[in-house]
């Protein structure tokens, strides 16, 4: 498993395939093995890049009170640099989504392309007042009562909710996940993403990346609203809406992949 150090942390990544890189930002707490559906169906074409956020899996835990945005940007940026890559298409989800927006913003000649899922460029007060309870109840609870109870009624859709089969695999996948999440590191960059919501409006507005901006038909916590108002901002933004919750492309991975490879491919003719 390969490490490098940036901006004085040790950073786990992984890479799989050739061609175009792809980098893969995660979400709120998420470690980068989060996109393995991904990672086996854009590996065949695309040489894709996936990491831990700062305080997440391998990557190591600063005794930060926050991790700002701009940070986990400037990480992300570093690790290409350390790759030796000079441009990527990036796809973040969730908080990735934001991280990939500053990202080009700060650095717009590192990005051939922005794909942004289930993101926002400033979130709704049920989405802070939803993250503001994760910071708060996620020290109390077990891992499997955080992700049982917690979280994933506000990654899924009712549909999955319903099938007691699909949670309880989703549960024990995230289990047997050895390098748990701890509760600092979702206090930390919860802190950082609520902060940045709302920063960035008029940068995004000049922004000149191809971007597609995608979401859950079913999404509660980023709901289709926000993509909508994002991709209003970024100059010709492409928006689709697919099934599925918050964890879309978890989900409904093989829509989510095809879309991705469509608008990936459609920028490489």
């Amino acid at each position: 498993m390969p490490y490098t150090t940036v901006n004085g942390i040790r950073m786990h990544y992984e890479t799989h395939g050739a061609g175009d890189p792809v980098l893969l930002i995660s979400g709120l707490g998420g470690p980068g093995v989060g996109w393995l559906f991904q990672v086996r169906d854009l590996s065949p074409r695309h040489h894709v890049i996936t990491f831990d956020n700062r305080g997440v899996g391998e990557t190591d835990m600063p005794h930060d009170l926050r991790y700002a945005t701009d940070e986990l940007a400037e990480d992300a940026r570093a690790l290409l640099d350390h790759l030796g890559i000079a441009r990527a298409h990036v796809i973040g989800a969730s908080m990735g989504g934001t991280i990939a927006m500053e990202l080009a913003i700060r650095h717009p000649a590192r990005v051939r392309s922005l794909t942004l899922c289930c993101t926002w460029a400033e979130g709704d007060g049920r989405f802070l007042r939803a993250i503001e309870a994760w910071r708060a109840l996620a020290p109390q609870l077990s891992l499997e009562d955080r992700f049982r109870h917690l979280l994933f009624p506000w990654l899924y859709s009712p549909a999955f909710l319903a099938d007691s089969a699909r949670v309880s695999d989703a549960v024990k996948r995230a289990l047997a996940y050895p390098f748990p999440t701890r509760a600092d590191a979702i206090e930390r960059q919860g802190r950082g993403l609520a902060e940045w919501s709302g920063t960035r409006l008029r940068e995004l507005g000049k922004l000149r990346v191809p971007t597609l901006v995608l979401v859950g038909r079913e999404d509660i916590l980023t709901p289709p609203a926000l993509s909508r108002r994002l991709a209003a901002l970024i100059p010709n933004a492409r928006l689709k809406v697919l099934p599925g919750g918050h964890a879309f492309f978890l989900e409904e991975s093989d829509r989510f992949n095809r879309a991705v490879l469509a608008f990936l491919g459609g920028l490489a003719r």
